[in-house]
Order: C-alpha cells, then structure tokens, then sequence
C-alpha cells in the first residue's frame, strides 16, 4: 500500500484483484505491490517506468522509447532479446488483455485506475503463463452515477509539452456508461549526435530519444442487473518521434571514427531517422454470475500493432549511409480469449477453473547497414586485420544484413485453482494448469551482401559457397559509391537464402501448492511453491551462419516462497517480507558470439541449463502523522548460473557467474508530505529515490560494460484543492542529480562477441523537469 490515507487514522487500504477476486491487499498470500490512481496522480506518472521505485526487485528498460515496449526484470527473471517476435518472462496486461509482443506493448499508462505487479510464476489463477510474474494495468471504468472528469496541461526541459485528459459519467442511471480518455505528449531527444561537427556541410540531425506520442481510450460499461454485467474498451495509440539514442563505448578511432570519447549523452548517427509505432486494440469483458455462488467471466482481447523504425544502432558515424539508415518493421495481429468460473461465498471450498486460448501472427523484417560509408573523411585509414581475409592499410567498405519472416504463434491452456479453510486461520491452496504451445516460423530467408568495387576481394574460407560472403577491399574516392549487390547467405540449400517452414511443439503442466496463517486480523504468513514456464522461442536474430537459426528450448522455473504480512498501529503502520528460492531450468537468454572466420557479430538465442537466485524483500510503510506518509522497500538477491558453458574465442564460461541485471540489492525509499495548509488546499511533496548495485548485462559479465552501483532521485511539488473538484499545479524533477548510468549494454569489442571494435550501450535518462496543471471536475 503506497497511498495517503483520506482521514488521519491510518493508511488507506487498496483493493487488487491479483487473485481474481476482490482482496484487501494485505490480505493476499503473495508478493504484489499495487499502485492505486490516487498515488498514480499525486506521483504524476506518465511511463512505465515512474512506477519501478514502488516494487522491491523490478528494474525496467525501456529501449525503445518511453511508450513502448517495456522490458521488465522481477527478481533476475528478465529477457534481453528485444526481437519483435520474442515474448518476455514477465507478462504484461491491459485491463486482463495480455500484450505478447513489442508492436502490441504501446503503453496507455494514463487514466489509470490502477497497476498491480505480481512478482513469482504466474499461471493457475488467469491469462497466459508467466516464468518471473505479472504486470497488470488497469484503466478507470465509468460511474453509472456522476460525471467526473480532468485536464491536464504540463510542459518542461527539452521542449516538452504533454497533456491528458478524461470525461465519463451515466448515460442511464445505474445501467449504461462511459468514459473517453485521451493523452499528448511531444519532447526533443536528449541524446545529441555529434556527426555534424566532423562532416563539414552535414546537415544537423534531430536529437534521438525524442518523443511524439498520442493515445486514446473509449470505455463503454453496461450493468443490465446486479448479476450481469459488459464492459468494451477501445484504444488507440500513434508514437512518433526519434528512436533511441546508441551510445557506443569505444576507444579505438580505427573502427568508431571518433579520435577520442564523445560525451556520454552523445552519439555519432549522421542521418534523421524517424519511428512509426501504432496500436489498436479492443478489449471485451463480460461477468454474469450464472449461479447464485458462482460467476462466470469472459475476456476478449484484440490487438493489431504495426512498427516501422529507422534507426542508427550502433550510434557510430560509419554505421550507415546518409541516405539508407537501418530498418526494423513488424506487424502484429493478436487475439486471445479467457472463460473462467469461480465461487464466492461458498463458505470453506473456492475454487476457480478457466480455458485460455491465444493467438498472435508477427511479421518481421530488419536490415542492418554495417561501415557502409567510406566517404567520411574523418576515419582513419586502417582497420586492423581481424581475419585473413581483411588486408591490412586498406579501408573495409562494409556489408548488409537482411532477414525477414513470419511467425504464428498458438497457446491453449486450461487452469484451475482451489482453496481450502481447515480452520479459520488456516487455508490450503493449489493450483494446475497444463499449456500446448505451437510455433510455426515460414517465409524465412536471410541475406549478407557488400559494395561491388575495384580492389581485392576475400571470402570466407568455412563457407562451401564462395558468394556466401563478399568482403571488399579498395581505395574509393571519398564520395563516391560503389553499386550495391546482395550475396546468397547460405542458410539453406535452397537458394536466395529461403529456409524451409519450421514448426515446434511443446507442453507442459505446471502447477502451485500452498498454506497461510493468519492468526490475527493484522498478520498473514504463507508458505508456496509454484512452476513457472516459458514456451519455446525463435531466434529472430538470425542472419549470418546456419548456427544462428536456433529455437530455445523452453524454460521452467521452481519458486519456493515464504511470506509475512502484518499492520501495526491501528493500521498506521506495515511490515511485509518475502523469502524466496528460484531453481532456473534453461533460462532464455540471446547470446553474442563470433562468426566462423571471425567475419563479425553473430547472434542466438540458447539456453542456460541451470540458474539460482536467492533473495529477500522487505516493505516497510508508515504514516508518522496525519500529514506524513514515509516508505522504504529493500531487494536483496544473490544469483549464478549454476551451469553454463558458452565456447567462444578466448574463454569458456559462464558458470558461476552472476545472472544478467540482477543486482545483490535494490534500496527504495519514498515520502508523501502535505507540510503546508490553506483553506482553499494543501502543498504536498512527494519524493522517492531508488539505488541499485552492480549489475552485469552479459553471462560474461563483462567488467567493462558494467553498471556499478548508483541511485536516481525524484521530487514533485504541487498545490491541491480542497476536495475532488478543482485545481492542482505542480513543478516535478526527475533523475535530481543528473546521475549517468547505463541501462543496458552488448558487448561487441571482445574477440569473443565479434570484435566491432565498439560496444553498443544504451544510456539512463537525463535530469529532466517541468511544471503541470490540472482541474478537476
């Protein structure tokens, strides 16, 4: 419970439906944090990631902008693959619509009713199985008796200016509603290239990271009785903008282009590039309590995403050509539906059974454009040989890489959950589901090409066709290109590089069992263990070698879990804690490998046969007067890989090491102070800051791209009128200090990751700040 309270008594208590059923928060035999709409509107939320420092053991990227696709970590559990065709570890909902895939993950993170994060596998209760946990938002429904609504006008640093916005009310008294929300925001980049200053006449480039977002919600609830009841919601979201901003950590001019460090918010793309994301999606929920102790519920979901980016990845200055940046483009049609019937009031027995089915048909198409632009002035005149077919003191010209295919994805499920009150302190919970996932890869084919031009030509030694790879070696003037022409890869015996269709069954049973105690109204502590599974995945990486083209086998996670739960004080006070044991069975992870010949970067997802994590967490929440709501959450967590072992160049590992962002600890603490009382309102502070310690965003864990311990802080001030209708005007900040940090890395510079010369890394968001106001009415 993050919220202040209403009254002076103690803190307000929040109702979650993380069980599917109505619950007092401290009341639930698991770890789930809940963010209600009233602390989501004093924080000023606006993304994803505002409510990480409320969660012990989350961490989030965000590599594609603020509004979309989010990369969630719960406890170690997270995925580093950001294809458009992979799923995460950790699902993520839309009022009880699972979102699979990144073209579908535009988040609507305004006028929200709510966000419930369930931390530990997920599966038997609802919705699609999860390894690591849930994030469940959840927008407002209408009144079917007032209207309400607010404004929202707010601008700040970089050009900044966001508004949002809500009205709904009755139709039909106590029967037909609806509620219209919409949200804007538009923002300048905050990563700045610098390719301008070291090209003379080169136009300047519109800084990255830049945000030009629209979303809109139409929500329609009828209640025809008491027991019947139909809610559909329509949305729409548009974000343009400027994609992320690569930072590449380099030293080495010959490869980068760059004679020494560039700053840490700066990057070498030479290009505008531009992204396209939009989502439509419909969600349809039907309740009708058929029997007089049981409720049967009804989730329809459709989505359709559409993503099209131009982008420069690497961030260097010879990564692409003016006029011919990198492509990513996928389009996604998603549909699932959920029946579910569980009991209420049906005394000692609960239980509750469901049918799941999901479908999702992805799209995918990237090209890559790799030192592709001989033409700038400024590189240095040698790469040194990294194979025997690159003559040393010539210029390397560069290659393409293409890959395109289709993907189908098919999961059906049935779940059921029961629970069991021996004695009036003590209940006995179980669970079981079993899953058949199908995925169908076709249409697949991948290219690898270069520049046709004079000078010497090698190819690689350990490809049977000599077209497979074409590396060109001359001296063009400055200026002047070559023609362009693409080499058969040779992923199949086919021709043009086109693979046979691929199929991949798997299933699965998993299941959760489970005992609380609660021995007084104020203290709860459970005992579970629970399985978590992750179907398996295909490798949308794959463009350059026949080891490439791989599907993950799929994952499994065993969770011990023992919790507490407790209030104090007359409720003015809570203490929860949480002890728990993950035994991790081929964890899906993507992995940088060197090609054969040492010709570059390849990548595959595979699997980590055994990981561990051992970890705490602690919430600590007081409101120390009428006035004065403080809060802390501690993460602490130990991790390794059990057994791994990647060969590579010039090292063996990985067993022993630690798992990717799982860091030994995480530190939250956050206050919510009205210190200042007038007769129209109050002046409320509300400030969090949040310190992580070191993390590794390889298996390798490569001390150079490490991110060692570090901390952001945040504050908002603002003025509230006295009650729900009126003003209220704010000034927030944001990373306070400005703190630099990564959030996330990939080692390219290792002789055992390909040896680009450079690693490519994506930075944490500046200091930004500015200033809002809101009415409601």
């Amino acid at each position: 419970m993050q919220v202040l309270a209403d009254d002076s008594t103690g803190l307000t208590e929040v109702v979650v439906t993380a069980e599917r059923r109505s619950e007092r928060l401290q009341d639930v035999p698991i770890a789930v944090t809940a963010i209600s709409a009233e602390e989501l509107e004093a924080r000023g939320v606006r993304q994803a990631a505002d409510i990480v420092t409320s969660v012990p053991n989350m961490l989030l990227n965000l590599p594609y902008g603020p509004e979309a696709q989010p990369t969630f970590t719960l406890r170690g559990v997270t995925t580093q693959d950001f294809s458009q065709n992979q799923s995460s570890p950790i699902a993520m909902y839309v009022d009880e619509v699972y979102k699979p895939v990144g073209a579908v993950q535009a988040l609507q993170t305004f006028d929200l009713d709510r966000v419930e994060v369930l931390r530990g596998p997920q599966g038997t209760l609802y919705g699609k199985n999860a390894t690591g946990g849930a994030v469940n938002f959840y927008s407002r429904n209408p009144s079917l008796t007032d209207y309400d609504g607010y404004v929202t006008v707010g601008g700040g640093n970089y050009s900044d200016f966001a508004t949002r916005a809500a009205v709904g009310g009755p139709i039909v008294d106590d029967a037909l509603g609806w509620r219209a929300a919409v949200y804007y925001e538009k923002r300048d980049g905050w990563v700045r290239s610098v390719a301008p200053s070291y090209i003379p006449g080169m136009p300047a480039v519109e800084p990255l990271n830049g945000v030009d977002a629209l979303a809109a919600r139409l929500t329609l609830l009828a209640k025809a009785t008491d027991a019947f009841s139909v809610s559909l919601k329509l949305a729409v979201t548009r974000s343009g903008g400027t994609p992320y901003g690569a930072h590449a950590l380099a030293n080495d001019p010959n490869v980068t282009g760059f004679s020494g460090d560039i700053g840490w918010f700066d990057n070498g793309a030479k290009y505008a590039v531009h992204k396209d994301i939009r989502n439509d999606s419909a969600a349809l929920k039907i309740d009708w309590q058929m029997l007089p102790h049981a409720t049967l519920t009804s989730v329809t979901g459709f989505d359709y995403g559409r993503w099209y980016e131009k982008s420069d990845d690497g961030g260097l200055p010879i990564t692409a050509r003016l006029d011919d940046p990198n492509t990513y483009f996928s389009s996604v049609n998603a549909f699932s539906q959920e029946i579910r019937i569980a009991s209420h009031d049906t005394g000692a027995l609960g239980w509750l059974g469901g049918l799941y089915y999901g479908r999702e048909s992805t799209h995918a198409t990237v090209q890559f454009h790799f030192y592709d632009g001989y033409d700038l002035g400024y590189w240095a005149p040698e790469v040194p040989p990294t194979t025997p077919d690159i003559v040393p003191g010539l210029p390397l010209y560069g290659f393409d890489e293409y890959n395109n295919f289709d993907q189908l994805k098919d999961s059906q499920a049935v779940f059921a959950n029961i629970t069991y009150s021996v004695t009036p302190t003590v209940t006995l919970r179980g669970g079981v589901r079993y899953t058949k996932d199908k995925i169908t890869i076709s249409n697949f084919y991948a290219l690898e090409g270069g520049l046709g031009s004079p000078g010497s030509v090698g190819t690689s030694p350990n490809i049977d066709a000599a077209t497979w790879w074409t590396q060109t070696i001359g001296d063009l003037p400055p200026g002047e290109t070559a023609p362009r022409t693409y080499f058969q890869q040779g992923l199949s015996p086919q021709g043009l590089g086109l693979h046979p269709d691929i199929t991949k069954d798997t299933s699965n049973v998993s299941g959760k069992i489970g005992a609380d105690w609660k021995p007084t109204d104020t203290v709860l502590t459970y005992l579970s263990f629970s399985e978590g599974y992750r179907g398996a995945a295909f490798n949308g990486q794959a463009f350059n070698d026949q080891a490439e083209l791989t599907f993950a086998d799929p994952e499994k996670l065993y969770s011990y879990e023992l919790g507490l739960k407790t209030e104090f004080a007359e409720r003015r006070g809570i203490f929860n804690a949480a002890l728990f044991h993950y035994d991790y069975r081929n964890q899906q992870f993507l992995d940088a490998f060197v090609l054969p010949g040492g010709l570059g970067t390849g990548f595959r997802t595979v699997n980590a046969p055994k990981s561990r994590v051992d970890g705490a967490e602690f919430e600590l929440r007081g409101k120390v007067t009428p006035d004065l709501e403080i809060g802390s959450t501690l993460g602490l967590m130990h991790s390794k890989y059990v057994e791994l072992t990647l060969h590579q160049a010039t090292r063996d590992c990985c067993t022993g090491n630690k798992l990717i962002q799982a860091p030994d600890y995480n530190l939250g603490v956050d206050l919510n102070w009205r210190f200042v009382h007038f007769a129209a309102g109050d002046l409320r502070l509300m400030g969090d800051a949040h310190f992580y310690g070191k993390q590794y965003f390889d298996a390798f864990n490569t001390e150079r791209d490490a991110q060692g311990a570090y901390g952001v802080a945040n504050a908002r001030l603002a003025f509230e009128s006295t009650g729900k209708r009126g003003f209220v005007v704010g000034a927030w900040i944001k990373n306070l200090t400005n703190r630099q940090y990564l959030a996330y890395a990939l080692n390219q510079k290792d002789p055992d990751t390909g040896a680009l010369g450079f690693d490519y890394a994506l930075v944490g968001e500046p200091r930004t700040y500015g200033a809002d106001v809101t009415y409601r009415f």
